[in-house]
């Protein structure tokens, strides 16, 4: 029986392709000892902030059960700065050089044939995507993981889907069961982005602030607007915190909104960039956001983050973490209930701890 929880499965032409780069494009089949793993790939092809960090832990656990191996990550060119500084080797992927620059595309893939022993598909366990498959087949010498669903035969191993309950970043960790390593119990999200412009941040904060992102790329993962308003002020009738309120391409005009019915509350941030905002996150007191990339930076930065999903299958994106919690559309006071627990959490987290006579006075 077919998981209800896939994707509709690929068409006939990607699995024609599937099938012929499984006999044309050979690999050895067999999982070489973990002592004679030398080189390792993670492949990730697309190109959301959200699904490149959700990677990222996937390598680190690579690393850290076999720290005598390079662990690369092949990651979209423009998210690739996401995982630089982690002791991790990056691979910059450019898709559209297939078509705008095919020599320079050639010579890539050139580099990348059979360059490495172990290759692990980390595209969605829910939906195949012919060009992670086809990548991470070119680049295995010996041996090619991915999860179970679509042409999985294209694959060396493929590993079974996550229960219902596992959160994202926890579910790519299960690719490692193809390689017979022990799959670790959490999945913290981890990124360098933005720490060499906390001087910038603290300048453009001013002071202790919550951070609002009322933007997402599909407009239905946005929490209306009116609210994140109300929110900003009851945090600050509450805390005293204002709220500075940050946007991305296209979003100016939302922000502005959030920002005027919050008035005196809120603040507009100035344009940033992805390392800006990461830079933001890592200072801010709180972040709110909706189901989308900010929501994952935010927690790969360390912020106390407070999640608005728009539906309850959002929930396997959200991060077991005392600093990250998530809500499903809900309404000001319960948001803002849920921001001020994160508040004194954050605040506790950040005191020392009593001293030996303090205790026993």
């Amino acid at each position: 029986m077919t998981d209800p929880r896939l994707d509709a499965p690929p068409g006939l032409f990607a699995r024609m392709l599937a099938g012929i780069a499984r006999r044309a494009v050979r690999v050895e089949g067999r999982l070489p000892g973990s002592e004679a793993l030398r080189r390792i790939l993670v492949v990730r092809t697309d190109d959301r902030v959200g699904n490149a960090l959700l990677t990222i832990p996937l390598g680190l656990a690579l690393r850290e059960s076999l720290p005598g191996a390079q662990v690369d990550l092949l990651l979209a060119a423009r998210r690739a700065h996401l995982a630089e500084g982690l002791g991790l080797g990056i691979v910059p992927f450019e898709k559209t050089d297939a078509f705008r620059h095919p020599l320079r595309f050639l010579r890539f893939l050139r580099a990348l044939r059979a360059r490495y022993d172990v290759v692990l598909d980390a595209a969605h366990w829910h939906a195949f995507s012919l060009t992670s498959a086809l990548l991470s087949r070119w680049a295995a010498r010996a041996f090619v993981v991915g999860s179970r669903r679509g042409p999985d035969r294209i694959y060396s191993a493929s590993v079974d889907l996550p229960s219902v309950d596992a959160p994202e970043a926890e579910a790519k960790l299960l690719l490692l069961r193809g390689l017979g390593l022990p799959v670790p119990a959490s999945a913290p999200l981890r990124t360098r982005a933005g720490e060499d412009l906390a001087q910038w941040a603290a300048g453009v904060l001013g002071g202790s602030a919550v951070l609002l992102n009322p933007g997402a790329r599909k407009a239905d993962h946005r929490w209306p607007p009116d609210r994140f308003a109300a929110l900003a002020r009851g945090i600050h009738a509450k805390h005293g915190l204002r709220s500075m309120v940050t946007f991305g391409p296209g979003e100016e005009p939302l922000a502005r909104a959030v920002v005027e019915a919050a008035r005196p509350s809120a603040f507009l941030a100035p344009p940033t960039d992805l390392p800006q905002l990461a830079a933001l996150l890592r200072l801010a007191a709180l972040a709110v956001v909706n189901d989308t990339g900010p929501m994952h930076l935010a927690a790969a930065c360390g912020a106390p983050t407070l999640a608005l999903l728009h539906a309850p299958e959002g929930a396997r994106f959200a991060h077991r973490d005392p600093l990250f919690a998530a809500l499903v559309w809900p309404d000001v006071p319960q948001a803002l209930a849920a921001a001020s627990r994160l508040l004194d959490t954050a605040q506790a987290a950040r005191e020392p701890p009593p001293s030996s006579q303090e205790h026993h006075r």
